[in-house]
C-alpha cells in the first residue's frame, strides 16, 4: 500500500485509541511507526532518502522489516528511551503490517518463517484509492469530534 494509506490508517488507529488517554507522544509515534516500515523500499515516500540506500542494498522490501520480529525489536529500542513512545511505535508498525497482508504482494509477517500472507488489493489500485478516501473522511470526522 502507499504511504498515504498507511498514514491515514495510522491516524485512524491513533484516534480510536485516544479515548484511553495514552497521550500525544503515543499518538505521534504510532503514526511514525505506521509509515516507518517502508524504509526498506527506495520507491516509498519514506525510503526514497539517499542516506537509506546503503540499508536498502542489504535488505529486501517486504522482508525482515515487514515482520513482527523487527516490529518488536525496534519498538523495544524506542521504548528504552520512552515506554509510551515504544508502545505507540509498535502499534503503528503492526497497523502497517496489517494493511500490507491485504495486498497482492503480501508479507512474511512471521519471518524467519517463509509463510507469506497475501490478499487481493493492488497497491495503488482502485480498491486502495477507495480505502484511502474512506479512511481520510473517517479521520476528519473523528478529529472534528475531538476538536468540537
Amino acid at each position: 500500500m502507499l504511504t498515504r494509506t498507511h498514514f491515514v490508517f495510522g491516524v485512524f488507529v491513533g484516534l480510536l485509541l485516544m479515548r484511553f488517554n495514552f497521550g500525544w507522544l503515543f499518538f505521534g509515534f504510532l503514526v511514525l511507526g505506521s509509515v516507518f516500515v517502508d524504509i526498506d523500499s527506495r520507491k516509498s515516500r519514506v525510503g526514497k532518502r539517499w542516506w537509506l540506500r546503503p540499508l536498502q542494498w542489504f535488505v529486501k522490501h517486504r522482508g525482515f522489516f515487514h515482520s513482527l520480529v523487527f516490529a518488536l525489536l525496534f519498538s523495544l529500542v524506542v521504548a528504552v528511551f520512552n515506554r509510551m513512545a515504544g508502545a505507540g511505535f509498535f502499534v503503528g508498525y503492526v497497523s502497517h503490517l496489517f494493511l500490507d497482508v491485504f495486498t497482492r504482494a503480501g508479507v512474511k509477517v512471521f519471518w524467519p518463517l517463509e509463510w507469506k500472507i497475501k490478499g487481493f488489493i493492488k497497491s495503488g489500485g482502485l480498491v486502495e484509492e477507495v480505502l484511502f478516501v474512506l479512511l481520510l473522511l473517517v479521520d476528519i470526522f473523528l478529529i472534528a469530534r475531538i476538536v468540537l
